[in-house]
């Protein structure tokens, strides 16, 4: 019997430790999202492990320099454009102080492009890797995984055809096309290792989330 009680307690324990490391990674993720649509720049890079690295539809590299070209990119638009990102679905694999965690996001954008208010909505997954440093849990890599987007004019009359008609989207992924042709008129081109469902990278950096979570160290 007093086996049988401590198994239920240690049981209870590993209960609680897990929900508090769930719920601890998604504050972190959450803030991160919340700090960059803010503009809250130092939040932003606390959010991130020192030797993190990212890759997004405009950006490959250090956590540090991912900051930087976000404050850069807020600081060239117009004061009529806004950003939101938005999260759901979180699925969080913690092993000791290591985690694995993905969520879905959809990214709204308004840009005034040429005298045209335009909203983009962008969907993907974004994937990470957690690592706890000096006892807190920080974005050690980060990936995004994307799988479609759109783009519709904020007058209700739409976007003029001879606009359309202007601008090349066969050098884009055809599924995100919209989403980083508007990055590049920015001067924030896709790196090569944009990551789209299904393709081989998302395979890549799937297998090294597995190898990461399972590895010791």
């Amino acid at each position: 019997m007093v086996e049988t009680t401590m198994g239920s307690e240690m049981m209870d324990k590993i209960g609680i430790s897990e929900v508090i490391d769930y719920i601890s990674i998604q504050r972190v993720l959450t803030r991160a999202n919340v700090a960059r649509d803010s503009g809250l720049w130092e939040e932003l890079g606390d959010c991130y492990h020192p030797d993190a690295m990212l890759t997004t539809s405009w950006f490959s590299g250090t956590a540090a320099d991912f900051v930087r070209g976000s404050q850069e990119m807020k600081v060239v638009r117009h004061e009529a454009e806004s950003q939101k990102h938005t999260s759901s679905n979180f699925t969080i694999r913690a092993r000791d102080e290591k985690a694995v965690a993905e969520y879905d996001l959809i990214l709204y954008q308004r840009r005034v492009i040429e005298g045209l208010e335009l909203d983009f909505e962008t969907w993907s997954r974004r994937l990470q890797l957690m690592l706890k440093h000096n006892g807190l849990w920080k974005i050690y890599r980060q990936t995004m995984i994307y799988e479609k987007d759109r783009i519709q004019s904020a007058d209700p009359r739409g976007i003029p055809e001879a606009f359309l008609a202007s601008i090349d989207f066969s050098k884009y992924p055809r599924q995100i096309r919209y989403h980083c042709w508007r990055n590049d008129i920015l001067g924030f081109p896709p790196p090569k290792n944009l990551c789209i469902k299904g393709s081989e990278e998302e395979q890549k950096v799937r297998e090294e989330a597995s190898n990461f979570l399972s590895s010791s160290g």
